[in-house]
């Protein structure tokens, strides 16, 4: 874009940059790129649509395919998931937020907010997929709701390098509320319920929460 403009591209025009992503590539295969871009100050909207996992060829797992799950490549994954926003946060960007579609108003004050402002701007979507999370696509809505309530997605922004959460699930629901919906945590529940990693993931979100202190 640079270029062009260098060579008459008229400027009246709307030469606002978006990249649309998906999670593998924003948290492995593209995160150096957009590092450097970061780094360099440029003027950009990052639109990352997080499936948490390789949805365009399979629903492998990526760096963001959550703890217990199972995907095309992994029965019952035992790592956890990369966080890409505070890896961007790190960078000191102008803006950065996570949303979700179930979550409309949220979502359309943070799409507005980042489009008036310049430089690296991060927008982070869980993004829940039926067919790759093995659920009824009239489910979907819920399914992003049960994120937020059971606190596992938290709704955040990053501005004037400060963190604040802009959904603050009080009354959470627990894990289990938002994992039993969903075929890819189906083994966690039978033949047979898996109370130790049940418990690793109900901790990790009331760790989570117990140590922010902004809402």
């Amino acid at each position: 874009l640079d270029i062009l403009l260098e060579r008459g591209l008229p400027k009246e025009q709307d030469l606002t940059v978006v990249v649309l992503s998906g999670d593998g590539a924003a948290g492995g295969i593209g995160l150096s790129a957009a590092s450097a871009a970061i780094e360099r100050g440029l003027d950009f909207i990052y639109l990352v649509y997080d499936n948490e996992g390789y949805g365009n060829t399979g629903q492998q797992q990526s760096a963001s395919t959550p703890h217990g799950a199972r995907t095309a490549t992994c029965r019952d994954l035992r790592g956890w998931k990369k966080d890409l926003f505070a890896i961007w946060t790190a960078h000191r960007p102008t803006y950065a937020a996570t949303l979700i579609g179930s979550e409309p108003l949220d979502l359309a004050r943070k799409v507005e907010k980042a489009a008036t402002l310049k430089g690296p701007r991060l927008l982070l979507a869980l993004a829940p997929c039926p067919t790759g999370w093995d659920f009824d696509p009239a489910e979907t809505t819920e399914i992003g709701r049960l994120a937020v309530r059971s606190g596992i997605w938290p709704l955040k922004e990053y501005a004037d390098g400060r963190v604040t959460h802009t959904r603050a699930p009080h009354d959470r629901l627990p894990v289990e509320d938002y994992l039993s919906r969903q075929g890819r945590f189906r083994h966690l529940f039978e033949p047979q319920r898996d109370a130790v990693q049940l418990g690793e993931i109900q901790a990790a979100v009331d760790t989570y929460w117990n140590e922010i202190r902004d809402y």
